[in-house]
């Protein structure tokens, strides 16, 4: 059976990139899940892209979010490219081209995720009052 996924690594220096190809499915986050473990075991920033991802089935990402431990560093996990948003798990991190790496946000940004996050939690606790 032709597989219709691959992932490409590499490293530089702390960073670790992970390149997705093909259609993400459950048997495609198995490889991403275990290129991660490579990853943390070193203690890296991991980023992840997307962007040559034919498709993204939301199987593959019910298995990476089910998967991928409450324990891990979620946060060193970027994820990149035209896909990102649809395979993201709960606590990593999703970098448009407003969000690239070293980006601090203020909130200001067009269309900032991260100032719609905290409007969110806002609205949530006004609510709660």
């Amino acid at each position: 059976m032709e597989s219709n996924f691959h992932l490409e690594t590499s490293r530089k220096g702390h960073e670790y990139h992970i390149n997705l190809h093909g259609v993400f499915d459950g048997a495609s986050a198995f490889e991403l899940l275990e290129a991660i473990q490579q990853g943390e075991k070193q203690g890296l920033t991991m980023f992840i892209d997307t962007t040559h991802l034919r498709e993204a089935l939301p199987f593959g990402q019910t298995i990476l979010e089910f998967h991928l431990p409450r324990d891990s560093n979620r946060q060193k996990l970027n994820f990149t490219g035209l896909r990102a948003e649809a395979i993201l798990p709960k606590g990593c991190r999703f970098l448009d081209d407003y969000h690239k790496k070293g980006h601090k946000c203020t909130g200001d940004c067009k269309n900032c995720r991260c100032r719609r996050q905290a409007k969110a939690k806002n609205n949530i606790t006004h609510k709660a009052s």
